[in-house]
């Protein structure tokens, strides 16, 4: 089923917006060319009307420069060694809108069978908040932690024990961890845990990378936003970890049919942890409902020897650029917003406060 202009434009301009509110000036110019050309540009139109997802939640804007960027990668396109921050050129977003444009027109069929591969983040920035909610769990139970990531994609962020992490008075992780994590944190004081125990990790994603497939970096970096320099060193140093770690068991799978098979724990005395970071926007609102009401059901029925935590960094409702990261634990009948963030894990603002007093 073909989209709308009308679609697509909002698409474009809700993607716009938090490319501008999170330091990506040459997407912003991308997506302002791309608007201009809506309706006016058959080529243009066609391509991004035909492509039938919701705009939005498949992240249409996204999807088109990553499969851009492969291909310009791939084939050391000037344009864009040149103009990428993150490959060591230069951003000049007035030089590469036509330089993109020609190259997208050139590579039409490519671009378009590219297109249909889903946007994966593996932003493990988001690690420092995300560890920071795993040591307030395991202070909490007092438990080693069975860790289970909804959209885990490559798998990155269930390693976020291997990664060093400084806070504002502590830190936490081993510190010779290639992945260093410092400065994330702009106020407050999580607290830290010597080492949290973790037991068992497993993830499920749609679309499950393999960070061992030679093809995965270069898939992986064609979705770091050209200014985010930081961004595609965490992941350089993330994929460094995981490459040397014990290999992860990353199901295909959807959330829902996923967790109602894996969160029941036949061992007693350890913590289950269902987590997940940047997902909710991608399950249309019946998904979403069957979710909550899922975990929320487990919750209910569990004890005290198989304690259950359910972890969301996710955006807020009032602003999709500012993500809650809050943490809900049973039997304890918990729940608290642990901090507020970017959607890469950046100036975090710990500030835990009692959601259901």
């Amino acid at each position: 089923m073909s989209l709308t202009i009308e679609q697509v434009l909002a698409g474009c301009e809700w993607q716009r917006d938090l490319c501008r509110k999170n330091g990506a000036p040459t997407y912003v110019a991308l997506i302002d060319e791309l608007i201009d050309r809506l309706g006016t540009d058959n080529t243009v139109t066609g391509l991004l009307t035909e492509d039938g997802q919701n705009p939005i939640q498949s992240a249409l804007c996204l999807r088109l420069f990553g499969a851009v960027n492969r291909i310009a990668m791939r084939e050391s396109a000037d344009w864009i060694t040149d103009h990428y921050p993150t490959l060591g050129g230069e951003s000049a977003p007035e030089r590469v809108v036509p330089e993109f444009f020609d190259f997208l027109l050139g590579n039409l069929d490519a671009v378009r069978e590219q297109m249909g591969i889903a946007v994966q983040t593996n932003e493990v920035g988001r690690a420092a908040p995300l560890s920071a909610a795993m040591n307030y769990v395991a202070h909490a139970t007092g438990r080693p932690l069975r860790l289970l990531e909804i959209g885990a994609s490559a798998g990155l962020n269930l390693l976020l024990d291997r990664y060093f992490v400084a806070g504002p008075r502590s830190s936490w992780g081993p510190r010779d961890s290639a992945l260093r994590l410092e400065g994330h944190f702009a106020s407050g004081y999580p607290e830290a845990v010597a080492s949290p125990e973790v037991v068992e990790r497993r993830g499920c994603d749609l679309n499950p990378i393999d960070v061992h497939d030679p093809a995965t970096p270069n898939l992986l970096r064609s979705f770091v936003w050209p200014e985010h320099v930081e961004r595609a060193r965490r992941l350089g140093a993330a994929l460094e970890v995981a490459r040397s770690a014990p290999r992860l068991t990353i199901d295909a799978a959807d959330a829902c049919s996923w967790v109602s098979e894996h969160v029941e724990d036949s061992v007693s005395g350890r913590t289950t942890v269902v987590f997940h970071s940047i997902v909710l926007p991608y399950f249309d609102p019946d998904e979403r409902a069957r979710f909550t009401k899922l975990i929320c059901s487990r919750g209910e029925r569990t004890d005290e020897d198989r304690p259950l935590a359910w972890i969301s960094l996710e955006p807020s409702e009032e602003d999709s650029s500012v993500v809650d990261l809050t943490c809900e634990i049973w039997p304890m009948g918990t729940k608290v917003l642990l901090a507020r963030t970017t959607p890469h894990g950046t100036h975090v603002r710990w500030d835990p406060q009692d959601l259901l007093a």
